[in-house]
């Protein structure tokens, strides 16, 4: 910042400036602070722009093309706006050789490539192509004069994850609380508590909306507007916010007493499974977000009934749910042998639950398979060795499974999944999967019982 104000009075110490340049001349990074390295590198290059070193520029700009995030912008809005500036500035006054270049780009599956033309006028503007595949080659092919910059990005799904280490600037509370919850409309009310170690000034929280769920904008302007106001502004902004979620900007955040902002929100639209999301805080200055989770029916991976009046309700469908009632074998059989269009048993083990792990979006038990009554053709010879059965945990007292106990589960191989990184197979357990609990001999009449019942199975099965 310093070397620009000089630039623009002529007096710019290049010496100096360059002292605290990286090895390779391209960028002057800030240690742990990579919003404030974007920043600083702005500067100088606005520096260079301005006493015309266009050489010493270009391999500034270069790097700015390869920092980019996915979607456009440089992280903060701080960053954006000086890396533009100083991008824009250098575009402008720069002489650059000229500029023909033609990119095709060929798919794996396409005949035919992807073909862009790149020129003076519009080679700032960037191009897009997309395949739903992942980890397959891609071959580009450039011929003319001009460079440009190529950027993979792969997009997966992953199960979230709350670290402690997310919060160290901010503590912050978020509380779920039903208000309304008729059949034909379910309100609930998202209070969030943050709290500060030091005042902190202007901050922002990034709010993802539950899939569905609609926000009651008369409650964010009585907390926007008047003399009691609790928030400086909101908007619901797809440029900060890759999920198009509510960012609310607060003017301060006190060390003294609790920030809380309380406003309801509706169900619009109802969903299969419904997925938990997210809160975020973080000062404007520094982006290290505290990042907590909320959901409609479960608290801190609990779940949570909703209740009216003396009446309770639990949200079980789409859920497995372990069979309680008498079952005779006849039944057992025709289960096993169960092949409609909808539904065929491909697979029935008896396993013994090693280990309940609860993360924030699924329960994961460890099963040792004890025995094959069926095997199907997609995960081959698993006897004896352990399995992990996934289920959503609004289901969990639903199946009220119990680590050391026995149980009979059937299903089919839709709900077999290969994980390459761990080389074996995951199963879940979803709403047409059998599960029994298997008596020990000691709980049964005799021994012989239950090998009899296993022999019928393995009969009917084969």
């Amino acid at each position: 910042m310093t070397s620009y104000a000089l630039a623009n009075e002529g007096k710019l110490n290049r010496e100096i400036l360059y002292k605290f340049v990286s090895p390779e001349l391209s960028h002057w990074p800030v240690p742990k602070r990579y919003k404030y390295t974007l920043e600083a590198t702005a500067y100088a290059l606005l520096a260079l722009v301005k006493t015309e070193a266009f050489e010493d520029a270009r391999p500034v700009v270069r790097w700015f093309s390869q920092q980019q995030f996915v979607g456009g912008g440089y992280g903060s809005t701080q960053s954006t706006v000086m890396v533009y500036q100083a991008v824009s500035e250098y575009w402008i006054n720069a002489k650059e050789p000229e500029y023909d270049l033609n990119v095709d780009i060929l798919m794996p599956g396409r005949a035919k490539p992807d073909k862009f033309k790149f020129n003076r006028e519009n080679h700032y503007q960037t191009r897009t192509s997309k395949i739903n595949d992942i980890n397959q080659d891609v071959l580009v092919t450039a011929t003319g004069s001009g460079e440009a910059t190529v950027k993979m990005v792969s997009l997966y799904y992953a199960l979230p994850k709350e670290k402690e280490s997310d919060c160290q600037r901010f503590n912050m509370s978020v509380e779920l609380i039903p208000e309304k919850m008729d059949d034909d409309e379910k309100v609930f009310r998202l209070r969030i508590e943050l709290f500060k170690e030091r005042d902190a000034t202007m901050s922002i929280l990034d709010i993802g909306l539950l899939t569905g769920f609609t926000v009651d904008k008369d409650d964010l302007d009585r907390l926007s507007k008047g003399r009691a106001r609790t928030i400086a502004k909101y908007e619901m902004n797809t440029l900060l916010s890759e999920r198009g979620s509510l960012i609310i900007y607060l003017d301060k955040v006190s060390h003294t007493r609790p920030e809380e902002i309380s406003f309801r929100i509706r169900q619009t639209l109802k969903v299969g499974v419904l997925q938990p999301t997210t809160v975020s805080v973080y000062e404007y200055y520094d982006e290290t977000q505290c990042v907590k989770f909320y959901h409609p029916e479960r608290k801190a991976g609990q779940l949570l009934r909703l209740c009216r009046n003396d009446e309770c309700t639990c949200a079980e469908e789409n859920c497995s749910m372990q069979k309680t009632d008498k079952i005779s074998n006849d039944e057992r059989t025709a289960k096993i042998c169960e092949a409609t269009l909808t539904s065929k048993i491909e697979f029935a083990y008896k396993v013994q639950l090693e280990e309940i792990a609860a993360d924030l979006s699924t329960d994961s038990y460890t099963m040792r398979i004890l025995d094959v009554i069926k095997e199907g053709n997609t995960d081959i010879g698993p006897m004896g060795k352990l399995r992990m059965f996934l289920s959503y945990q609004h289901c969990r007292q639903a199946l009220g499974l119990q680590q050391g106990k026995t149980y009979l589960i059937m299903g089919s191989s839709k709900d077999i999944h290969r994980d390459d990184q761990g080389q074996t197979f995951q199963y879940v357990l979803g709403e047409r999967t059998w599960v029994e609990y298997w008596p020990t001999r000691l709980e049964k009449t005799t021994s012989r019982t239950e090998t009899i019942q296993i022999h019928k199975l393995k009969q009917k099965s084969n």
